[in-house]
C-alpha cells in the first residue's frame, strides 16, 4: 500500500486553494539509503515536501534539482 499523497484543495466562492502532501514510502525509502544523523533526516523529509508542493504548482516539463551547501551538522532550509 503506498501512503504518498499529493491532493489540491480549492473551496468554492473563495480565492483559496492548496496542496497537502503526505510522504510516507519514499521518505522512509530514502532514509533507508544512508545512514544519516537525524537533523539532515528531518531536513530531508521537509525538502522532499517542499518540493512536491512546487512541483504540483509549477507546470513545467524536466526535473528539478535541489542543492544544499552546510557547514558540519548545521542545515538551513530556505524557500
Amino acid at each position: 500500500m503506498n501512503n504518498d499523497i499529493l491532493h489540491r484543495y480549492l473551496f468554492d466562492d473563495a480565492d483559496v486553494r492548496g496542496e497537502i502532501v503526505q510522504l510516507e514510502n519514499s521518505y522512509q525509502e530514502v532514509l533507508s539509503a544512508h545512514d544519516y544523523p537525524v537533523a539532515l533526516q528531518h531536513l530531508l523529509g521537509e525538502l522532499m515536501a517542499a518540493t512536491s508542493l512546487l512541483t504540483a504548482t509549477i507546470k513545467f516539463t524536466g526535473d528539478i534539482s535541489v542543492q544544499l551547501q552546510g557547514d558540519g551538522y548545521q542545515y538551513l532550509l530556505q524557500l
